[in-house]
């Protein structure tokens, strides 16, 4: 029988030789990724289980970026404690407050290659596997087992392949067939599955575009989704990639447990209204919502190119008096191009706020937090209640959330471009 992306990473960061859908293997990852959040409890439960120094520190990849800047006198102290414990562990690879998104920064410093194994305590580490790699997000006592040992088992998933045949119409994007795949598949069918991505509208989807779909993957209830590497992940990679590389390919026999096919060009702009990622509907059913914030940013529409695209729907205009406008870029290098092509400048002009990089209020701890009755129309990736304080939260495009910040109200970008 034919191997899948997932069987033959796993396989490859493992003894066996091949290995079936529902195996423990024990694996060496290349890369093991943990945040402010994660970091700490991490170090907890390294302590916990008798590991006094990390196995492998060139190997682990760690970022401040939640509570950055830190609002709390406590997280303060715990984060300078991850300082000097990082420093004293010798992790190379550590990216302090205002670097960015612990994802972003692993993508854009070319860590993330083809036919590599990441584990990561964030759930949205699936966001790798749009480079060709089996990337998936693990517990705080995991990261303290993969920390002290350099290893960890992985329970081989089932596959999914999902194929979107054709390319995507204007005025949509990559956020909009994240949506579509989440309304046909809802949070609850691909629970611990792996998605394999195909098709005509895949094959077309540029790298910031492909990340977009695969952090998605989580919300799918997902261990990874995948995105075969090809043309477009090695001219992303060329002059950025730490180390050479080998992609995997799927067997042509390999077995999948269900196939999903959409067409691309049916595509139209998507919302996920509040207040479950799944409650998916058209940006049509939803004109003319009052809109008291738009927020721009994440690990999922965080990247310069998603705030570009933000910024040639809003063009010279301005947000509608009553919205309000927070931009958080997902990155220093992505504020550093809003500052080199005068988007930093468009947006506050326009009547916004640009914070510090990093994923400012998406997670609900500070930078733009929504009052009682409040509604949000965001990029993010999650709309539980509360997430973002007591209001509700519509997930979208950056196109949409620019269309609906002109006109404070959700809008249709096809109106606008």
């Amino acid at each position: 029988m034919g191997q899948t992306i997932a069987q033959k990473v796993i396989a490859d960061h493992s003894d066996a030789t091949d290995v079936d859908p529902g195996d423990l293997v024990d694996v060496t990852p290349d890369w093991i990724l943990a945040n402010d959040l994660s970091m700490y409890r991490g170090m907890e439960r390294m302590d916990d289980l008798g590991y006094g120094r990390i196995a492998d520190p060139d190997r682990a990849i760690i970022a401040f970026d939640h509570h950055v800047p830190s609002s709390d006198p406590t997280i303060t102290t715990h984060m300078n404690e991850m300082r000097k414990w990082l420093t004293e562990q010798n992790v190379e690879h550590f990216y302090d407050s205002g670097e960015g998104i612990l994802h972003n920064i692993v993508a854009e410093n070319g860590y993330a290659l083809p036919g590599q194994l990441i584990i990561g305590s964030d759930s949205h580490t699936t966001t790798h596997g749009a480079f060709g790699m089996l990337s998936t997000g693990i517990s705080h006592t995991d990261l303290g087992q993969a920390l002290g040992s350099g290893e960890l088992w992985l329970k081989v998933p089932e596959t999914r392949r999902v194929v979107v045949d054709e390319e995507l119409p204007d005025g949509t994007s990559a956020k909009d067939l994240g949506l579509a795949i989440m309304g046909e598949l809802t949070a609850s069918k691909a629970i611990y599955d792996t998605i394999e991505y195909y098709g005509a509208g895949i094959e077309a989807l540029q790298m910031h575009e492909r990340q977009t779909l695969t952090n998605f993957a989580v919300e799918l209830g997902a261990q990874a989704g995948i995105i075969p590497a090809d043309d477009v992940t090695e001219s992303y990679l060329k002059g950025r990639a730490r180390e050479s590389y080998e992609p995997v390919e799927a067997d042509e026999d390999a077995e999948y447990t269900a196939t999903h096919e959409l067409e691309g060009g049916d595509i139209e702009p998507l919302v996920a209204m509040p207040s479950a990622v799944d409650n998916v509907g058209t940006v049509a059913e939803n004109v003319g919502t009052t809109v008291d914030q738009v927020f721009v940013g994440t690990c999922n529409n965080g990247r310069f190119e998603d705030i570009q695209a933000f910024a040639d729907v809003l063009g010279n205009d301005s947000v509608a008096k009553h919205t309000k406008l927070i931009v958080v870029p997902g990155s220093k290098q992505a504020y550093k191009r809003m500052n080199e092509e005068g988007i930093t400048n468009q947006i506050m002009d326009a009547g916004g706020v640009v914070n510090a990089p990093g994923c400012g209020p998406c997670f609900g701890a500070h930078g733009g937090l929504l009052g009682e009755g409040d509604t949000c129309v965001g990029t993010m990736n999650r709309n539980f209640p509360g997430r973002m304080g007591p209001g509700e939260i519509y997930i979208s495009s950056p196109e949409t959330a620019a269309a609906s910040a002109m006109y404070g109200e959700i809008t249709d970008p096809r109106e606008v471009v």
